[in-house]
């Protein structure tokens, strides 16, 4: 094997390293990114049935109310 041979082979393994870093980087970041979302995600369906409860007894208050209102002859 000739020395230029042999420059060539590092360098393309010396690339080949790097854009493995690179990528292994880019796969962290969107680890932590998918993993944040997650985190919203989950916050806001916590949020949603906290309001949906709120709705359904805001209805079921309104619906007595009615009930009320109809027995009574008003």
């Amino acid at each position: 094997m000739d020395k230029s041979t042999s420059q060539i082979e590092y360098t393309i393994a010396g690339n080949m390293g790097n854009m493995i870093g690179q990528l292994s980087l880019q796969i962290a970041k969107l680890q932590t990114a998918v993993q944040q979302k997650n985190a919203e995600n989950d916050q806001l369906k916590i949020e949603n049935e906290t309001l949906r409860k709120k709705v359904n007894a805001h209805e079921s208050s309104t619906n007595n109310t009615d009930n009320r209102q109809k027995h009574s002859g008003n």
